[in-house]
């Protein structure tokens, strides 16, 4: 069932979309009502294959916490000084010193106050983002949809957070095509789902916590965020670097089973040739 930028509230755990309500259609399954027909048409489905791509370490990290890491924005500017910025909007907006200030700590705002937690949406693996993302060659990726995805966040959490889910577009001057209003205005929903063009290869779908919506602590260091989950939900196999020696497959499947887990574990056969 496609849908477009949704909503979906989970019995006490809600996963918003990138967008304001007004009367929107509601669809009830299960506990979670999907809230369709935003203002922007998305892609993908419950069904939609997502990739998360992550060091050995990381890995090791996600089974023995049975957490999602939502890094704060700060640590995702470091990657590219754009990210979550109305800075590249002020080109469709007022240019005056005002309208600049107000840019300026909308940014310093979303910086501190904004966690996000970043997948690949495809159906297709990414031989780019195994070089970006893995520090080394013993990179993992997650494999999960996301459905699987929303529904392991509620099982895990019966408390009430917000969590905004949304695909990332790729191209401001895209979202400033859409405004219809003159000066066009930009919401911090732009700011945190829109990224330069040259950055498409990423297909990134996000969720984004903001730390007044989270109602009960969540696990944290101070600097980033943790979400419980259930990994037999969520995961439905695990991928190891194509450039990973073949050791590194075995010693996966044994870290795994120590944790006691019994996931589906190969080894990426992207650079394998046929003969």
């Amino acid at each position: 069932m496609s849908v477009r930028s949704f909503f979906v509230v989970l019995s006490k755990i809600r996963i918003i979309a990138n967008q304001a309500i007004k009367d929107i259609p509601k669809i009830n399954i299960g506990k979670l009502m999907i809230i369709t027909q935003f203002f922007k048409k998305e892609i993908y489905s419950y069904e939609s294959e997502i990739w998360k791509y992550m060091d050995f370490s990381k890995f090791v990290d996600l089974l023995d916490s049975s957490c999602l890491f939502f890094p704060r924005l700060t640590i995702l500017r470091k990657l590219d000084p754009y990210e979550g910025s109305f800075i590249p909007f002020s080109s469709h907006d007022k240019k005056d010193e005002s309208s600049k200030k107000i840019f300026k700590e909308f940014d310093r705002v979303l910086l501190n106050d904004t966690f996000v937690s970043c997948w690949y949406l495809s159906d297709v693996e990414s031989a780019a983002l195994w070089k970006l993302f893995p520090k080394s060659d013993e990179g993992i990726a997650i494999k999960s949809n996301i459905g699987k995805l929303v529904q392991s966040i509620e099982t895990r959490n019966s408390e009430q957070n917000t969590i905004y889910l949304g695909s990332v577009t790729y191209g401001h001057e895209k979202v400033a095509a859409r405004k219809t209003n003159n000066p066009k205005s930009f919401s911090g929903d732009d700011a945190l789902f829109t990224k330069r063009q040259c950055f498409e290869h990423e297909k990134e779908l996000r969720l984004v916590m903001h730390a007044n919506d989270i109602k009960t602590p969540v696990l944290s260091n101070g600097i980033n965020l943790k979400i419980e989950v259930d990994l037999e939900l969520m995961i439905s196999e695990i991928i190891i670097s194509p450039e990973a020696p073949s050791w590194i497959e075995d010693l996966v499947k044994r870290v795994t089973k120590k944790y006691g887990f019994s996931f589906e574990i190969r080894q990426s056969t992207l650079n394998k040739l046929p003969f």
